[in-house]
Formats: C-alpha cells, structure tokens, sequence
C-alpha cells in the first residue's frame, strides 16, 4: 500500500468511533517534537493547532518486557492519537498510554485491553481524552502532577475504565456530585465540592488532588486497583461515613494533606485502612477498620494528627496502627481487638501520645522503637506480651518513653519485655495484674526506672508491708533479670480510676430502675453511647477492677433490631461472667441474660432494644430485674 492510500483511508477512519485497525505496529516512543516521525507511527501533520500530528488506527500489542505501548513525553506539539488500539502492557510501573511532560496531546477513541495499566498522564497540561475504552487490572487512568495546572485536561464521560464512565472534574467550585456509578472519579483544583452517596468501584476509586473545604460523604469504593479514597495536596475536607472495602492497596490515603476530618467510615478488608503520609493536623475520629493486615499507617514526617475512638479489629488484622517517622501524634481512646500488635512505634516514631486506648487478644499490645513517646491510661489484656521493646541490634536506643496509670492483665507471657538497646524509660503508676510467669512479670535489663517521684507501679504478687499505711510498700520489688528495683510499689488500685482504656473516656450516669413492687433502685454506671464505648465494653477487664465500674449502660441513638441477624452482644475476649437487661425505647424492659466469660454465644432479644444494662453476674436476681421493671434515666428514659 503506498502512502497516499494510508494517509487516505487514515482521513477516513478519523471520523469513525471505533477503529479499524491499519495494521499491527511496534511500540511507539515519542520523547520530544523532533519524533513525530512516520517511523513512530505518525501519518500526517505538522505539529500545530490547526494541523496536529496524527497517529491513527495502529495496534500495538506490547512484547514482554516493554514498560509502554505509546510514549509521548517532554512535547509541546499538537497531536492527536485516534483508534489505536493497545494490549498487552503488562508492566506493573509501566502503562498501555504513558503522557508525561507533555501538552497538547488528544486521545481520541483509543482502546486498551489485557493491561495492568492503561493509561498515565504524568505532569502533563492540556491533554484531552474521547471516548477511550480501557480495561487494566491495575489503574485505568492515573493523573499526577505537582502543581494544579498539571491536573487541567478535558477528560469528559464518554471515557470508560472497566465498563464504568470516568467523571474528571477540574475547577468545579461549588459542584455537587451525587448517586453516579462510576469506575473513575478524579476532582481536581476545586473548593466547596460534596461528592455524596456515588459507588466507584471496580477501577480507579476517588481522588482529589488541590481540593478545599469540600465533603466526601456517604460513597461506596469497592476492588478498586489501588485506593479506595486518594488525596493529594487537599486540605480542609471532611471524609465521612464511606465505605470502602477489598481495594487492592488502601480504603482511604492521603498524601501531603492537612487539617481534614475522616469520621465514621467504614476500612474494609484491604492491603491499608488508611495511610497518612507527609501528611499533618488530621482529624482521624470514630472510623471501623476491619480485616485490614494495617489498619492505619502513619509516616513520611506526619505530625499532630489525632486517631480517636476508632475500632480495629480481626484476626487479619497485622497492626492495628503503625508510626514510622512521625510525631506530635495522639492515639486516644481506641479500640483494638483480636489484632497480632495493636501499635507499632517503629523507627523515629518518636514525641507521640498513646492514651485510653484498649487493646485485647492479640501478640502483642504495643511494641516499640520510638523515644520520647508517652503511653498512659491503656488497658492492656489478653496478650502474649503487653509491651515489647523491639531488637534494634545495636542502632537506635529505645530511650525516654515514659509508661505510666497503665492496667495490664491476663498476659500469656509478659506484661513488659524491654531489650538492650532501651534506656531512661519510665515506668510508674501502672497495675501489672494476671500474668503467666507470676514472679518475672516483667523483663528488664537495668537501665530504666521504675519508680518516678516516689511513686512506682502495683503489683499483683506483691507480699511486702505498709507499715506506715500511706499507700507505698515497704519493701521494693525486685525487676529481673537485672536487679533493678521498683523502690515504690503502690499497695492498692484505688488510684487507676482513670486507667481503663476507653472505659475511663466514659461519662458516669445516674439509672434508676423502677421494679413492678413499686421499689426504686438507683446506680451510677458508665454510658456507652458512642461506637468504640459500646465495642468495647469489659473486654479485657479485669475482675480486679470491677469495683471501679460497676456497670455500664450501652445506648443506641435509636432502637436497634435483635433476632438471629440483628444487634447483639459478643462475650470474646470478656473475661468475666456478667448480666445483662434490655431495654426498649420507652425504658420497658425486653429481656435479659447471664453471659458467660469468653462464650461465642450472641446475646440478644427477639424485639427492638435501645438500652442495655451490663451488671457483675448475679445482678438481676438480686436486684430483682424482671419484666416488670423500668428504666428511667436521669433527665428522663
């Protein structure tokens, strides 16, 4: 065929929506203006607005080994790349389409199949995209740039990723996105934004990238090829009640993002719930990461965010939350179950607070290679080892870290295990109660203390005396294997009100019930009225404790189903046998129940509760709970 017929039926093909192939061709690499030759697939043009370069109706199916079926990089040409048809770029860091450096570029009516990438506009101005038609194992289209000008391309919804449109917004102030089912959403150098109540799922999940002030609520991102949520540079949003779940990295990350709230969502059985990088002042608060191998990671130099009353939970669950250079941060009042670490302060994790939390039946509650952290009022129970000091094989020293108003408890080995590389950390005021190994509770080497101002830690094996009765032991305890003492053993626990992990963030709240003989019963008990208070509850605790919280009433904010698939309660991980009454929404009694220690029984009623009242076991028959009994609280039921 000789040029003139291709360029001919070239002319003809640029008007049509699909491609007819004009015959297989290599891959094209493109990598400044001087390449637009007809070697690199080029049929006609010169390069300017008014006549742009065309590369027409080739298909390429990219050999093993090649990062790119089409390259155009570091252009500023006018080109227009129509009916090319691409397969086979399977290169993980590699993409079917790769623009980069580039502007003026148009993709009209390409295809891509059987690729992990398919296409990639890298830093790149001005690229326009029609009616592309890609499928990828991995991302379908993949924006970035390091200025917002690098997001400005007009990529509207006749694009498709997976079988599903591509919605990109650039500069939508004000905009609203609502109930679209999509395979791609990117919104870019926008304020004032609500993207509510959209399913993204099975491509690339959301993204935003130089966004402010703007509201992400309500959206479902399912198996996507990367994250689920994604921001980059976007500060002052708020994320909340999505869910998110099997994304192939993270549910939600954010990466040089500050002072965004992410509230009640939903982190699903992915590599990632959240990831934090370079990223500072965010609000993390009351969001449930389940079966993620890490719950939250924070690093990069992230600082002064605040993770609280969030759930981590699952057996898959590696690390409920890892820091890893990063600091200012505060981890409060969350809730941690069944995960192999609660938290890892890993490498120059260093001048963060760990405080209220509860962390049950797993390895290992806290292991530790930061300094100068603070980890304070945990209840730690049902581990193997409370808290493990990390080998660091001579490099950094684990030093400063101060331990103290600590509860731990029913540990299968250790309560504390530090190493060789740890000095000048402070242990007091903490209760190291049930343990394996009864007289070595603790394992140290020497060269931290643990007594600070008088004031050392209890201890449940203690046998020395208090001969002058102000609460201190006479005698020190000795911490092995080094010999080091604890030279102020506290005597009793009547000063760890406070140190019961997400218990202790509870309000107290004055019940009455109202028996059918007419007899009022008062009681002061904690309210669980919140997500990670109600998950909680005596996981974990101690029956050593139990006279500091004599009951706890769990409220719903309305009546929740019972039944075989309604609300119920769960006795793994309670080491202690308790009562329990439910209550309606009027405070009329529903039904009750002993609930046994550890038992997989769900605990429930066949009706609607709003209330429930855990009591030690044996309350209800000897306060005379039955179903003629009321409950009134105080300011009314």
């Amino acid at each position: 065929m000789t040029r003139s017929v291709v360029i001919a039926l070239a002319t003809v093909l640029l008007g049509a929506t699909s491609a007819l192939a004009l015959g297989s061709h290599e891959p094209i690499a493109i990598l400044g203006n001087g390449e637009f030759t007809e070697a690199n697939g080029v049929l006609s043009g010169s390069g300017t607005e008014d006549d742009p370069y065309i590369i027409a109706g080739w298909e390429i199916d990219v050999p093993s080994g090649e990062a790119y079926g089409i390259k155009i990089e570091n252009t500023s040409a006018h080109v227009i790349v129509r009916g090319v048809v691409v397969s086979g770029a399977n290169a993980q860091r590699g993409a079917a389409i790769r623009v980069g450096f580039a502007s003026n570029v148009t993709l009209d009516a390409c295809a891509v199949s059987s690729s992990f990438n398919a296409l990639e506009i890298a830093s790149s101005t001005r690229v326009t995209a029609r009616s592309l038609t890609l499928y990828a194992i991995g991302l379908g289209l993949h924006v970035t740039g390091e200025a917002e000008a690098e997001y400005d391309h007009d990529i509207d919804e006749s694009n498709q990723v997976n079988d599903r449109p591509i919605r990109y917004v650039f500069g939508g102030d004000g905009g609203t996105i609502d109930g679209e089912r999509l395979g791609h959403l990117t919104v870019a150098a926008s304020r004032n934004v609500t993207i509510t109540s959209n399913d993204v799922s099975n491509g690339d999940g959301i993204h935003l990238a130089f966004v402010q002030g703007s509201t992400v609520e309500g959206n479902l991102a399912y198996r996507n090829r990367w994250d689920g949520i994604q921001l980059y540079k976007s500060h002052g949003n708020t994320l909340r009640d999505n869910e998110m779940g099997n994304n192939r990295r993270a549910a939600m990350t954010l990466l040089l993002s500050d002072d965004n709230a992410i509230v009640d969502n939903r982190f699903l059985a992915n590599d990632y719930g959240l990831i934090l990088t370079a990223s500072d002042a965010n609000r993390v608060e009351g969001n449930l990461a389940a079966a993620n191998p890490t719950g939250i990671e924070i690093s990069g130099g992230s600082s002064e965010n605040i993770v609280a009353k969030n759930i981590f939970y699952h057996e898959n669950t590696a690390f409920g939350v890892v820091l890893e250079l990063a600091s200012g941060n505060v981890l409060r009042g969350n809730a941690f179950a069944q995960c192999e670490t609660g938290i890892l302060l890993s490498a120059q994790a260093d001048y963060n607070t760990v405080e209220g939390n509860t962390i049950v039946g797993g390895a290992y509650a806290l292991q530790l290679v930061g300094s100068h952290n603070v980890i304070a009022g945990n209840l730690i129970s049902l581990m193997v080892d409370g808290i493990l000091f990390q080998a660091t094989l001579g490099e950094p020293v684990i030093r400063e870290n101060t331990f103290r108003d600590n509860v731990l408890s029913h540990a299968s080995h250790r309560h504390v295990t530090t190493n060789e590389d740890s000095a000048g950390n402070r242990f007091f005021g903490n209760a190291f109660l049930q343990s394996a190994i009864r007289n070595a509770r603790v394992y140290d080497l020497g060269r931290n203390a643990w007594a600070v101002d008088g004031r050392g830690n209890f201890w449940a094996d203690y046998e020395g005396t208090d001969e002058d009765d102000d609460g201190i032991g006479d005698d020190a305890v000795t911490v092995v294997p080094a010999g080091t003492e604890d030279t102020a053993p506290v005597m009793g626990l009547s000063s760890m009100g406070d140190a019961l992990g997400v218990l202790g963030g509870c309000g107290l709240i004055e019940v009455e019930l109202l028996l059918g003989d007419g007899t009022r019963i008062e009681r002061a008990v904690l309210v669980a009225d919140e997500a990670h208070e109600r998950f909680t509850g005596y996981r974990g605790f101690p029956e050593e404790m139990l006279g500091h919280v004599p009951g706890i009433l769990f409220v719903y904010e309305q009546e929740v189903g019972g039944g075989p698939s309604g609300s119920a309660f769960t006795m793994e991980t309670v080491t202690l046998d308790l009562d329990i009454a439910f209550f309606d929404g009027r405070g009329h009694y529903v039904g009750g129940a002993t609930m046994e220690a550890g038992s997989e029984t769900r605990y429930t009623v066949e009706g609607a509760f709003r209330y429930a009242l855990e009591l030690p076991v044996g309350s209800l028959e000897r306060l005379g709970i039955d179903d003629t009994t009321q409950l009134v609280l105080s300011g009314g039921s």
